[in-house]
Protein backbone atom coordinates (compact mmCIF):
# COMPACT_ATOMS: atom_id res chain seq x y z
CA UNK A 1 0.00 0.00 0.00
CA UNK A 2 2.82 2.39 0.92
CA UNK A 3 4.68 1.61 -2.29
CA UNK A 4 1.48 2.25 -4.29
CA UNK A 5 1.07 5.64 -2.60
CA UNK A 6 4.70 6.51 -3.21
CA UNK A 7 4.33 5.55 -6.88
CA UNK A 8 1.21 7.73 -7.13
CA UNK A 9 3.00 10.73 -5.63
CA UNK A 10 5.98 10.17 -7.93
CA UNK A 11 3.62 10.20 -10.93
CA UNK A 12 1.98 13.43 -9.70
CA UNK A 13 5.36 15.11 -9.20
CA UNK A 14 6.55 13.95 -12.62
CA UNK A 15 3.35 15.31 -14.16
CA UNK A 16 3.87 18.69 -12.47
CA UNK A 17 7.49 18.80 -13.67
CA UNK A 18 6.43 17.81 -17.20
CA UNK A 19 3.74 20.53 -17.27
CA UNK A 20 6.25 23.12 -16.07
CA UNK A 21 8.73 22.07 -18.77
CA UNK A 22 6.01 22.16 -21.47
CA UNK A 23 4.88 25.62 -20.31
CA UNK A 24 8.47 26.86 -20.40
CA UNK A 25 8.97 25.50 -23.94
CA UNK A 26 5.69 27.01 -25.15
CA UNK A 27 6.57 30.38 -23.66
CA UNK A 28 10.15 30.36 -24.93
CA UNK A 29 9.25 29.23 -28.46
CA UNK A 30 5.99 31.19 -28.76
CA UNK A 31 7.21 32.86 -31.97
CA UNK A 32 7.00 29.40 -33.59
CA UNK A 33 4.08 27.84 -31.75
CA UNK A 34 1.66 30.77 -32.20
CA UNK A 35 1.86 30.79 -36.03
CA UNK A 36 1.63 26.97 -35.99
CA UNK A 37 -1.55 27.06 -33.88
CA UNK A 38 -3.09 29.70 -36.17
CA UNK A 39 -2.21 27.64 -39.25
CA UNK A 40 -3.95 24.62 -37.69
CA UNK A 41 -7.02 26.75 -36.95
CA UNK A 42 -7.01 27.96 -40.57
CA UNK A 43 -6.79 24.35 -41.71
CA UNK A 44 -9.86 23.51 -39.62
CA UNK A 45 -11.75 26.52 -41.02
CA UNK A 46 -10.90 25.58 -44.61
CA UNK A 47 -11.58 21.86 -44.05
CA UNK A 48 -15.16 21.94 -45.50
CA UNK A 49 -13.92 23.70 -48.66
CA UNK A 50 -10.93 21.35 -48.95
CA UNK A 51 -13.14 18.27 -48.52
CA UNK A 52 -15.59 19.60 -51.11
CA UNK A 53 -12.82 20.20 -53.64
CA UNK A 54 -11.32 16.76 -52.95
CA UNK A 55 -14.70 15.13 -53.47
CA UNK A 56 -14.86 16.77 -56.91
CA UNK A 57 -11.39 15.41 -57.80
CA UNK A 58 -9.50 18.72 -57.65
CA UNK A 59 -5.73 18.20 -57.53
CA UNK A 60 -4.00 19.18 -54.27
CA UNK A 61 -1.93 21.86 -56.04
CA UNK A 62 -5.12 23.59 -57.22
CA UNK A 63 -6.72 23.24 -53.76
CA UNK A 64 -3.63 24.84 -52.25
CA UNK A 65 -3.75 27.66 -54.79
CA UNK A 66 -7.47 28.36 -54.17
CA UNK A 67 -6.90 28.39 -50.40
CA UNK A 68 -3.95 30.79 -50.67
CA UNK A 69 -5.90 33.12 -53.02
CA UNK A 70 -8.79 33.30 -50.52
CA UNK A 71 -6.35 34.03 -47.68
CA UNK A 72 -4.55 36.68 -49.80
CA UNK A 73 -7.83 38.45 -50.65
CA UNK A 74 -8.90 38.37 -47.01
CA UNK A 75 -5.51 39.70 -45.82
CA UNK A 76 -5.66 42.46 -48.45
CA UNK A 77 -9.03 43.61 -47.12
CA UNK A 78 -7.75 43.48 -43.53
CA UNK A 79 -4.65 45.52 -44.42
CA UNK A 80 -6.81 48.15 -46.18
CA UNK A 81 -9.07 48.38 -43.11
CA UNK A 82 -6.10 48.68 -40.75
CA UNK A 83 -4.51 51.32 -42.99
CA UNK A 84 -7.72 53.40 -43.07
CA UNK A 85 -8.18 53.01 -39.32
CA UNK A 86 -4.55 54.00 -38.65
CA UNK A 87 -4.91 57.15 -40.76
CA UNK A 88 -8.03 58.25 -38.89
CA UNK A 89 -6.32 57.50 -35.58
CA UNK A 90 -3.15 59.41 -36.48
CA UNK A 91 -5.14 62.44 -37.64
CA UNK A 92 -7.56 62.49 -34.74
CA UNK A 93 -5.53 61.30 -31.77
CA UNK A 94 -3.64 64.56 -31.06
CA UNK A 95 -6.97 66.32 -30.42
CA UNK A 96 -7.79 63.74 -27.76
CA UNK A 97 -4.50 63.90 -25.85
CA UNK A 98 -5.46 67.18 -24.16
CA UNK A 99 -9.05 66.03 -23.65
CA UNK A 100 -7.92 62.78 -22.07
CA UNK A 101 -5.45 64.51 -19.76
CA UNK A 102 -8.14 67.05 -18.79
CA UNK A 103 -10.57 64.23 -18.07
CA UNK A 104 -7.96 62.45 -15.91
CA UNK A 105 -7.17 65.70 -14.10
CA UNK A 106 -10.87 66.31 -13.43
CA UNK A 107 -11.38 62.77 -12.20
CA UNK A 108 -8.28 63.00 -10.01
CA UNK A 109 -9.47 66.27 -8.51
CA UNK A 110 -12.86 64.69 -7.76
CA UNK A 111 -11.21 61.71 -6.04
CA UNK A 112 -8.93 64.03 -4.10
CA UNK A 113 -11.89 66.10 -2.85
CA UNK A 114 -13.79 62.92 -1.98
CA UNK A 115 -10.82 61.57 -0.03
CA UNK A 116 -10.49 64.92 1.81
CA UNK A 117 -14.19 64.94 2.75
CA UNK A 118 -13.90 61.38 4.10
CA UNK A 119 -10.67 62.21 5.94
CA UNK A 120 -8.65 59.67 3.94
CA UNK A 121 -4.90 60.20 3.82
CA UNK A 122 -3.82 60.14 0.15
CA UNK A 123 -0.09 60.72 0.65
CA UNK A 124 0.79 57.01 0.40
CA UNK A 125 -1.52 56.14 -2.50
CA UNK A 126 -0.54 59.15 -4.65
CA UNK A 127 -4.00 60.05 -5.93
CA UNK A 128 -2.86 63.62 -6.47
CA UNK A 129 -0.08 62.49 -8.81
CA UNK A 130 -2.21 60.35 -11.17
CA UNK A 131 -2.78 63.16 -13.68
CA UNK A 132 0.91 64.08 -13.65
CA UNK A 133 1.95 60.44 -14.21
CA UNK A 134 -0.51 59.92 -17.07
CA UNK A 135 0.37 63.20 -18.76
CA UNK A 136 4.15 62.73 -18.51
CA UNK A 137 4.51 60.85 -21.80
CA UNK A 138 2.59 57.63 -21.39
CA UNK A 139 0.17 58.86 -24.05
CA UNK A 140 2.80 59.90 -26.58
CA UNK A 141 2.01 60.10 -30.28
CA UNK A 142 5.57 59.23 -31.47
CA UNK A 143 5.74 56.30 -29.06
CA UNK A 144 2.28 55.17 -30.12
CA UNK A 145 3.24 55.29 -33.81
CA UNK A 146 6.50 53.43 -33.13
CA UNK A 147 4.64 50.69 -31.23
CA UNK A 148 2.06 50.46 -34.01
CA UNK A 149 4.72 50.05 -36.71
CA UNK A 150 6.53 47.39 -34.67
CA UNK A 151 3.26 45.55 -34.12
CA UNK A 152 2.41 45.62 -37.84
CA UNK A 153 5.89 44.30 -38.74
CA UNK A 154 5.47 41.50 -36.22
CA UNK A 155 2.02 40.64 -37.61
CA UNK A 156 3.36 40.54 -41.20
CA UNK A 157 6.20 38.23 -40.13
CA UNK A 158 3.73 35.92 -38.38
CA UNK A 159 1.40 35.92 -41.40
CA UNK A 160 4.18 34.63 -43.66
CA UNK A 161 5.05 31.96 -41.09
CA UNK A 162 1.38 30.97 -40.75
CA UNK A 163 1.04 30.59 -44.53
CA UNK A 164 4.31 28.61 -44.62
CA UNK A 165 3.00 26.18 -41.97
CA UNK A 166 -0.40 26.00 -43.68
CA UNK A 167 1.16 24.98 -47.01
CA UNK A 168 3.00 22.09 -45.38
CA UNK A 169 -0.11 21.02 -43.44
CA UNK A 170 -2.17 20.98 -46.64
CA UNK A 171 0.47 18.97 -48.48
CA UNK A 172 0.66 16.42 -45.66
CA UNK A 173 -3.05 16.11 -44.81
CA UNK A 174 -3.68 13.27 -47.29
CA UNK A 175 -0.77 11.25 -45.91
CA UNK A 176 -1.98 11.31 -42.29
CA UNK A 177 -4.27 8.22 -42.41
CA UNK A 178 -1.57 6.19 -44.17
CA UNK A 179 1.05 7.15 -41.59
CA UNK A 180 -1.31 6.38 -38.72
CA UNK A 181 -2.01 2.98 -40.26
CA UNK A 182 1.72 2.20 -40.32
CA UNK A 183 2.53 3.59 -36.89
CA UNK A 184 -0.48 2.38 -34.87
CA UNK A 185 -2.99 -0.39 -34.58
CA UNK A 186 -6.40 -0.08 -36.25
CA UNK A 187 -8.02 0.84 -32.91
CA UNK A 188 -5.41 3.51 -32.13
CA UNK A 189 -5.73 4.93 -35.65
CA UNK A 190 -9.51 5.20 -35.34
CA UNK A 191 -9.18 6.79 -31.91
CA UNK A 192 -6.67 9.35 -33.19
CA UNK A 193 -8.84 10.22 -36.20
CA UNK A 194 -11.86 10.51 -33.90
CA UNK A 195 -9.96 12.94 -31.67
CA UNK A 196 -8.95 15.05 -34.67
CA UNK A 197 -12.51 15.06 -36.04
CA UNK A 198 -13.96 16.12 -32.67
CA UNK A 199 -11.40 18.91 -32.32
CA UNK A 200 -12.03 20.03 -35.90
CA UNK A 201 -15.82 20.03 -35.43
CA UNK A 202 -15.80 21.99 -32.18
CA UNK A 203 -13.17 24.53 -33.26
CA UNK A 204 -14.89 25.04 -36.64
CA UNK A 205 -18.18 25.67 -34.89
CA UNK A 206 -16.66 27.95 -32.26
CA UNK A 207 -14.60 30.07 -34.67
CA UNK A 208 -17.42 30.38 -37.23
CA UNK A 209 -20.11 31.37 -34.73
CA UNK A 210 -17.72 33.55 -32.74
CA UNK A 211 -16.66 35.40 -35.89
CA UNK A 212 -20.26 36.00 -37.01
CA UNK A 213 -21.30 37.11 -33.51
CA UNK A 214 -18.32 39.46 -33.13
CA UNK A 215 -18.93 40.91 -36.60
CA UNK A 216 -22.61 41.51 -35.78
CA UNK A 217 -21.76 43.18 -32.47
CA UNK A 218 -19.07 45.35 -34.11
CA UNK A 219 -21.39 46.45 -36.95
CA UNK A 220 -24.24 47.30 -34.57
CA UNK A 221 -21.95 49.28 -32.27
CA UNK A 222 -20.49 51.08 -35.30
CA UNK A 223 -24.07 51.94 -36.34
CA UNK A 224 -24.71 53.49 -32.89
CA UNK A 225 -21.44 55.42 -33.21
CA UNK A 226 -22.49 56.69 -36.64
CA UNK A 227 -25.92 57.79 -35.36
CA UNK A 228 -24.42 59.63 -32.37
CA UNK A 229 -21.54 61.09 -34.41
CA UNK A 230 -18.74 59.40 -32.43
CA UNK A 231 -15.20 59.61 -33.83
CA UNK A 232 -12.94 56.68 -34.76
CA UNK A 233 -15.79 54.43 -35.96
CA UNK A 234 -13.52 52.13 -37.99
CA UNK A 235 -10.90 51.86 -35.23
CA UNK A 236 -13.53 50.98 -32.64
CA UNK A 237 -15.17 48.50 -35.01
CA UNK A 238 -11.90 46.62 -35.50
CA UNK A 239 -11.20 46.63 -31.75
CA UNK A 240 -14.76 45.48 -30.98
CA UNK A 241 -14.42 42.60 -33.43
CA UNK A 242 -10.98 41.45 -32.24
CA UNK A 243 -11.29 41.99 -28.48
CA UNK A 244 -14.62 40.15 -28.30
CA UNK A 245 -12.68 36.93 -28.98
CA UNK A 246 -11.29 37.31 -25.45
CA UNK A 247 -13.88 35.67 -23.18
CA UNK A 248 -15.57 37.78 -20.49
CA UNK A 249 -12.93 40.54 -20.29
CA UNK A 250 -12.77 41.37 -24.00
CA UNK A 251 -16.35 42.59 -24.38
CA UNK A 252 -15.96 44.86 -21.34
CA UNK A 253 -12.80 46.49 -22.74
CA UNK A 254 -14.16 46.78 -26.29
CA UNK A 255 -17.40 48.36 -25.01
CA UNK A 256 -15.51 50.83 -22.81
CA UNK A 257 -13.43 52.23 -25.71
CA UNK A 258 -16.24 53.89 -27.75
CA UNK A 259 -17.98 54.96 -24.54
CA UNK A 260 -14.79 56.68 -23.33
CA UNK A 261 -14.23 58.31 -26.74
CA UNK A 262 -17.74 59.77 -26.75
CA UNK A 263 -17.29 60.94 -23.16
CA UNK A 264 -14.14 62.87 -24.17
CA UNK A 265 -15.87 64.11 -27.31
CA UNK A 266 -19.10 65.46 -25.80
CA UNK A 267 -18.67 65.33 -22.02
CA UNK A 268 -21.04 63.76 -19.55
CA UNK A 269 -24.58 64.22 -20.81
CA UNK A 270 -27.93 62.47 -21.28
CA UNK A 271 -26.96 61.53 -24.86
CA UNK A 272 -23.71 59.99 -23.62
CA UNK A 273 -25.66 57.93 -21.08
CA UNK A 274 -28.06 56.68 -23.79
CA UNK A 275 -25.11 55.82 -26.04
CA UNK A 276 -23.35 53.90 -23.26
CA UNK A 277 -26.53 51.94 -22.47
CA UNK A 278 -27.02 51.07 -26.13
CA UNK A 279 -23.42 49.79 -26.49
CA UNK A 280 -23.65 47.71 -23.30
CA UNK A 281 -27.11 46.39 -24.19
CA UNK A 282 -25.94 45.38 -27.68
CA UNK A 283 -22.98 43.44 -26.27
CA UNK A 284 -25.11 41.74 -23.61
CA UNK A 285 -27.89 40.83 -26.07
CA UNK A 286 -25.54 39.32 -28.64
CA UNK A 287 -23.05 37.76 -26.22
CA UNK A 288 -25.42 36.37 -23.58
CA UNK A 289 -28.62 35.58 -25.51
CA UNK A 290 -28.04 35.22 -29.25
CA UNK A 291 -24.62 33.50 -29.21
CA UNK A 292 -25.56 30.62 -26.84
CA UNK A 293 -28.53 29.81 -29.09
CA UNK A 294 -26.41 29.85 -32.25
CA UNK A 295 -23.62 27.77 -30.74
CA UNK A 296 -24.73 24.30 -31.79
CA UNK A 297 -21.75 22.30 -30.50
CA UNK A 298 -20.79 23.57 -27.09
CA UNK A 299 -17.16 23.62 -25.99
CA UNK A 300 -18.13 22.07 -22.63
CA UNK A 301 -15.91 24.28 -20.48
CA UNK A 302 -16.92 25.43 -17.02
CA UNK A 303 -16.95 29.23 -16.49
CA UNK A 304 -14.14 28.98 -13.92
CA UNK A 305 -11.99 27.02 -16.39
CA UNK A 306 -12.61 29.65 -19.07
CA UNK A 307 -11.26 32.23 -16.61
CA UNK A 308 -8.31 30.03 -15.61
CA UNK A 309 -7.46 29.32 -19.27
CA UNK A 310 -7.70 33.06 -20.02
CA UNK A 311 -5.17 33.82 -17.27
CA UNK A 312 -2.87 30.90 -18.16
CA UNK A 313 -2.73 31.42 -21.94
CA UNK A 314 -2.57 35.19 -21.42
CA UNK A 315 0.49 34.72 -19.21
CA UNK A 316 1.98 32.28 -21.71
CA UNK A 317 1.36 34.09 -25.01
CA UNK A 318 0.01 37.52 -24.10
CA UNK A 319 -2.95 39.00 -25.98
CA UNK A 320 -2.75 36.25 -28.64
CA UNK A 321 -3.10 33.60 -25.93
CA UNK A 322 -6.19 35.38 -24.60
CA UNK A 323 -7.75 35.39 -28.07
CA UNK A 324 -7.32 31.64 -28.62
CA UNK A 325 -7.52 30.35 -25.03
CA UNK A 326 -11.01 28.85 -25.37
CA UNK A 327 -10.47 26.66 -28.47
CA UNK A 328 -7.03 25.59 -27.19
CA UNK A 329 -8.40 24.50 -23.81
CA UNK A 330 -11.31 22.77 -25.53
CA UNK A 331 -8.88 20.83 -27.77
CA UNK A 332 -6.88 19.72 -24.71
CA UNK A 333 -10.13 18.65 -23.04
CA UNK A 334 -11.14 16.53 -26.06
CA UNK A 335 -7.74 14.80 -26.15
CA UNK A 336 -7.83 14.05 -22.42
CA UNK A 337 -11.36 12.64 -22.68
CA UNK A 338 -10.42 10.32 -25.52
CA UNK A 339 -7.21 9.10 -23.86
CA UNK A 340 -8.73 8.68 -20.38
CA UNK A 341 -12.50 9.38 -20.18
CA UNK A 342 -12.60 9.64 -16.37
CA UNK A 343 -9.36 11.53 -15.77
CA UNK A 344 -9.24 14.16 -13.02
CA UNK A 345 -8.19 17.13 -15.17
CA UNK A 346 -10.92 16.59 -17.77
CA UNK A 347 -13.51 16.30 -15.01
CA UNK A 348 -12.47 19.71 -13.68
CA UNK A 349 -12.40 21.32 -17.13
CA UNK A 350 -15.69 19.97 -18.51
CA UNK A 351 -19.10 21.44 -17.81
CA UNK A 352 -20.74 18.06 -18.38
Amino acid sequence: MDSAKELRWIRILLLIIALAVVAYILKTLKSIFIPLIFSIFLLFLFAPLINYLKKHKFPMVLILLITLVIIAVFLGLVILLIYAASNSLINGLPRYEDKFNALIAKGTEYLQNLATNWNINTENISIANIAQILSSGIISIPQFLSNTVNTLVSIIQNIFLIIFFLIFLLLEIDKLPLRLRKATSKLSKEQTLDILQNIEKQIQNYLTIRTLVNLSAALLCMLWMLIFGVDFILVCGILLFVLDFIPDVGSVISSAIPILIYLMQSGFSFLWLIFALLIVATQMLIGNIIEPKLQGVQLNLTPIMVLVSLIFWGWLWGIVGMLICVPLTSAINIILKQVAPNNFISTLISSE
